[in-house]
């Protein structure tokens, strides 16, 4: 029987070849890596912008339509688009962190972390609760609708978690973001989007029980 013996310098090319090629993949899933949170940044910031924008929206016409206790139709079709949007933008953001999470090359700190529980649906029952009472008051032929009991109680009860929101969102970024020009690399940068996440899931979650509904 042969034996083949590996001599010294063959040994030491083995050597050298194997770290390369650890260096190269190393290099290389590191700037897989930086592509990935880059891109994944870019569009949870537009996700959460989009949910803050939407919600202030939101929250004027609410403000407007509480003081004088009635809603136009034109009004509950804007709420109803802002919803829609925001429920979109909402679930884009649990898309995107749970396939966050699900990358190799990807490790989600512990304190970033996100309860895997989500709020149970708390954005498509008012975009649901909306288009009731739009397509009511169209088939009806009603301009407006006054605002009182039970109709009163939803509506307070959405502005009240919109206040909130908007609540929450301010004062995030009055304190981490210290320079307006650097918010998006901030965000990015910072894993923002996934503590803005979380605030958002705690503003709303007391919401969860409440029974958006025509009753």
């Amino acid at each position: 029987m042969k034996y083949y013996k590996i001599s010294k310098n063959n040994s030491v090319m083995l050597i050298v070849f194997v770290l390369l090629a650890s260096l190269l993949i190393n290099v290389y899933t590191s700037i897989m890596n930086s592509r990935y949170k880059l891109l994944i940044g870019k569009e949870t910031y537009k996700s959460v912008e989009e949910i803050r924008n939407r919600n202030e929206s939101v929250l004027a016409t609410l403000d407007q339509c509480l003081k004088s206790k009635s809603i136009s139709n034109e009004e509950l079709l804007a709420l109803y688009k802002n919803f829609t949007t925001i429920s979109d933008e909402y679930t884009n953001l649990w898309v995107n962190y749970r396939d966050y999470g699900k990358e190799q090359i990807i490790s989600i700190n512990r304190k970033n972390k996100v309860s895997d529980e989500v709020p149970s649906e708390v954005y498509t029952r008012i975009e649901s609760l909306l288009f009731e009472y739009l397509n009511f008051e169209m088939k009806n032929y009603n301009d407006k609708m006054i605002l009182s009991d039970e109709v009163l109680n939803n509506f307070s009860a959405i502005y009240n978690m919109s206040k909130e929101l908007n609540d929450f969102y301010k004062k995030f970024n009055e304190e981490k973001i210290k320079n307006i020009d650097k918010k998006e690399v901030m965000y990015i940068k910072k894993h923002y989007w996934i503590d803005t996440l979380k605030g958002i899931n705690l503003t709303i979650e007391p919401y969860s029980d409440y029974e958006f509904t025509i009753k």
